[in-house]
């Protein structure tokens, strides 16, 4: 992913309500997952040897852009540069923020309004946050309302992902969660959770279209979100009823590709006879 964006400051305060979770793209058989547990090893090391050169007082991060012309990304799947992964998140989120000032009053018409901050955590190394009466979990990633703010556990779940999947699949983790933020912005929400999770896929394939238009995808960055999409499905046998449902791999790229082909009108209010198979 290619971008020249001004800084954003990712402001370590925390909270949580229902969240989104996903699981990694790992094999059945296990052995992927021993693979990415490796990688988060040294994934942790080089976070604190970071951590060791920058200032990241009261957990803020700073960032800068990326040169001019040059990719904001590392080869994720050979190296780790966590200087490199903080600035590519600070350009998705200004990327999010650029494309929904202008997308939202024009699909919706209602003014937009950015998150009040953009969180991070690391729950082993002490217990993740709190959104009221709720303990963020582990390896997730959710938008609070209560707060007005988007928050993810970085060393189980985004990091992995950005690692292992590539830099636009952590993108999408965050344009799912973003989506979630313009949901909660509309006169209409989707009552079931299903839905709305698809319609947070949906926003997410929505600025993905636009990021592409702009030129600053790389190749195989589509491949890595779709990739993120699909392995974040449900177990199968998951009733489209439920609490905790997301959709299931076919459903959540559906809603993907929806939006990536028709902008977010197509999203909302959410065309529930369309995404959901109730047959799973």
């Amino acid at each position: 992913m290619r971008a020249v964006l001004r800084p954003v400051a990712l402001a370590l305060t925390i909270g949580l309500v229902a969240g989104c979770g996903s699981n990694l793209p790992f094999d059945d058989d296990g052995s992927a997952r021993a693979r990415a547990e490796a990688i988060v090893d040294d994934v942790r090391e080089a976070v604190e040897q970071a951590k060791q050169t920058q200032s990241r007082q009261s957990g803020e991060v700073e960032g800068g852009t990326a040169p001019q012309g040059q990719p904001i990304r590392t080869d994720t799947r050979t190296a780790f540069d966590y200087e490199e992964y903080t600035g590519t998140l600070q350009a998705v989120f200004e990327s999010l923020e650029q494309y929904w000032a202008q997308a939202l009053p024009e699909a919706f018409g209602v003014e937009f309004t950015p998150p009040t901050r953009y969180v991070y955590y690391r729950p082993d190394e002490e217990p993740g946050p709190r959104c009221g009466q709720e303990q963020a979990p582990a390896k997730n990633a959710f938008y609070c309302p209560a707060g007005d703010f988007i928050a993810w556990d970085e060393s189980g779940l985004v990091i992995p992902y950005y690692v292992q999947a590539g830099d636009f699949a952590a993108a999408f983790v965050l344009a799912h969660e973003f989506g979630h933020a313009m949901q909660a912005r509309l006169p209409r929400q989707e009552r079931l959770t299903v839905l709305s999770e698809l319609q947070a896929d949906c926003f997410a394939g929505a600025w993905a279209r636009s990021v592409q238009e702009q030129g600053l995808l790389e190749a195989g960055d589509l491949d890595e979100a779709t990739l993120a999409v699909f392995s974040a499905r449900d177990v199968p046998g998951t009733a489209f009823t439920d609490p905790r449902a997301h959709g299931t791999g076919f459903e959540r790229t559906r809603a993907f590709t929806d939006g990536y082909a028709d902008g977010p009108r197509a999203c909302a209010p959410a065309p529930a006879r369309e995404w959901i198979i109730t047959t799973r």
